[in-house]
């Protein structure tokens, strides 16, 4: 990979790594050529979760003691961001993770994840196939043991589209439970936004998020959303006003039992979510803004 890296480089090519940073990192000691990241989340926490190391989340494994493989691990991963000309992050969350880890702020660059606009997904029919709908890795910190236990409690229809380690043990709880629940796997981008347009609300109950984008395409898709307070979720959904978030004080149950009963006078509600999401979330300015992090005019 290293190799295969330095043979497609030169000093005027500009790179931009979204995965293989170590990779990328090394093959730029050795071949001389800078290059610009895009963060999407801590790797070294997401290992060591699905690796069983750790069950902690992402904020208290920053402060972990790691064994000598993983203070290796994020050895290179943060060098790899610090040697780095530009960090482009999609979240202010990671924006501060980036800090902690060591990145100049002058490196850092926040630009959110950007999704197409809201006439790509069309308007729902009102005829729904599914109650609720959730789209993500199947990994335990995103939390869809929980929705399938409420689907199960309200007698509801959930569509889970994804796939990950957790897979198999959440099929066995819906099974267990009764629950209504169908299991997609992984689909294609068309498919997610056919769910969306099949569902009445979706839920993203993870305890970890960079910057969701099945809850950014969500909201311009025009279904109420649900995300949760604390993640990335917080920092697209403006809670109460054009989505709702999950908190301390108003648990997983009560919060989607509200979002359900806004679908009944949902139109300026769900308008406003879709506005701020082609704004903020605009592809083709988003998109122009890493075109310039990458050419060096930022």
């Amino acid at each position: 990979m290293i190799r295969a890296i330095g043979r497609n480089v030169s000093a005027k090519t500009s790179v931009l790594a979204v995965g293989a940073f170590l990779e990328t990192y090394l093959a730029s000691k050795i071949y001389r050529f800078s290059y610009t990241v895009k963060v999407p989340g801590d790797i070294v926490w997401e290992r060591a979760r699905n690796n069983k190391i750790t069950n902690l989340g992402i904020a208290e494994f920053q402060l972990q003691e790691l064994n000598l493989k993983y203070k290796l691990f994020r050895r290179l991963y943060s060098d790899s961001l610090k040697s780095a000309r530009k960090v482009i992050v999609p979240s202010r969350g990671l924006y501060n993770l980036c800090l902690q880890w060591g990145v100049p702020q002058d490196n850092l660059c926040l630009i959110y994840n950007s999704v197409a606009p809201p006439e790509a997904f069309g308007i729902a029919s009102g005829e729904y196939e599914f109650d609720l709908v959730t789209v993500c890795r199947l990994a335990p910190w995103k939390g869809v043991d929980e929705l399938i236990q409420y689907s199960a409690n309200r007698d509801l229809r959930l569509v889970v589209a994804g796939d990950g380690p957790d897979r198999r043990r959440l099929e066995t709880l819906a099974k267990t439970l009764g629950a209504k629940v169908t299991f997609m796997g992984e689909v294609s981008s068309q498919s997610v936004k056919e769910l969306l347009s099949k569902s009445k609300i979706f839920v993203l109950n993870s305890y970890y998020e960079g910057l969701p984008h099945a809850l950014v395409e969500a909201r311009v898709a025009g279904i109420i959303s649900v995300g949760r307070a604390g993640t990335g979720s917080e920092e697209v959904i403006n809670d109460d006003i054009d989505g709702y978030l999950i908190r301390p004080n108003r648990p997983l149950d009560i919060t989607i039992d509200l979002a359900i009963a806004t679908t009944a006078k949902s139109n300026e509600f769900v308008q406003r979510a879709r506005d701020d999401a082609a704004s903020r979330f605009n592809e083709s300015v988003n998109f122009n803004e890493i075109y310039k992090v990458i050419q060096g005019s930022w």
